[in-house]
Parts: C-alpha cells; structure tokens; sequence
C-alpha cells in the first residue's frame, strides 16, 4: 500500500486548481510534506520493531564477517557487504516512506543498497563455504534487501502487523542454521 497526499480543494488565491497543472490522479508529491514536524506519529510497536531490526543486523554483520572467506576474493563480503547489512538494518526509518521507486527507501542510503545488491556479482568468492553457509547469506541478503522497501511502501503494516519481527526471525533462523551445520 503507497501513501499518497491529496491536495487541498483551492489555491491561496481561492480560485480552484488548474487539472493540468495537478499530477497525476490528483495526488501531490509527497516530497511537499517530507520535512514538516510532528506530521507522523510513531505506530504502534515502532520502537521495539526498529530495535529488534537493528539488533538482527549487527548480528548478520557480525557472522558475514566472520565467514571463513579467503583473501582477498571474501573481503568485500566480510567488509563492505556487511557493512551495508548493518547499516540498513540499524537506519530503517517508517518516515521515509511513500512509493519507495521514486521517493523512499525506508531511510537506507544508496550506498548500502548498491553494495547489498553486488552479492549476485561475487558468488565465485563463496565457492569455499558450505552450502547452509552459502544459503544462509543469501537468505540474509535478500530478506536486508527488501526491508527498506517494504517499510518504504506500507510502514504500519510492516511494523504494527510483525512482518518487520517476522523478517528478523528469518534472518536469525538463516545464521542459526548454518552455525549449526558448522559444528
């Protein structure tokens, strides 16, 4: 679901808005309304909800950067890709929301979606993991991925409704697995 902003029914003038002028279906940008205070109040279960995500990330990041990768082909994933699964999970933000293609991204920067998305480039660099290992990573990848997105689209659906709890189980349950296998 996209938040969109109507317009208000007059201009200051008091005349009604030109149609040809409007964009499209009548919405605004919601960019109009991104930095105007106190327009957002926190949903319910936001805090805990964002705690949670952060803690599961410094976790994620934490066991990338532990993978026994060899150098120097596994050190972009034990350092900047995990720190890109850090980063996004420890900034995601409900107020940067509103049609995530063009104008949120759940409050992660384009940084650290690029590197999250060069995983599918280096896959001959995790050729010496195990398979839970390798399934594990990108299971933690692509759920880091599409969080931003998901909070970006539907924030209290996300947060209020425990799909945000529900991703983090699944990154917990990838590592665990794999640790696992190791022993």
């Amino acid at each position: 679901m996209t938040l969109h902003y109507l317009p208000t029914a007059t201009t200051t003038e008091g005349r009604e808005p030109d149609p040809a002028q409007a964009p499209p279906f009548g919405l605004t940008d919601p960019a109009e309304f991104a930095n105007e205070p106190g327009e957002r109040e926190p949903w319910k279960g936001e805090a805990e909800a964002l705690a949670e995500a952060a803690a599961v990330g410094r976790r994620a990041a934490e066991w990338i950067r532990a993978l026994p990768l060899p150098l120097p082909d596994g050190a972009w994933i034990c350092g900047p890709l995990a720190d890109a699964v850090e980063e996004a999970m420890t900034t995601l933000d409900p107020a940067d929301c509103d049609d995530a293609d063009r104008f949120g991204h759940g409050g992660v920067s384009e940084s650290a979606r690029q590197r999250l998305d060069g995983l599918v480039y280096d896959v001959a660099a995790v050729v010496s993991l195990t398979a839970a290992q390798k399934t594990a990573l990108f299971a933690v990848i692509h759920c880091v991925q599409g969080t931003p997105k998901s909070l970006a689209n539907d924030p209290g659906t996300v947060i209020e409704r425990g799909d945000l709890a529900a991703v983090c189980e699944i990154i917990r349950s990838a590592i665990g697995g794999a640790q696992a296998s190791e022993a």
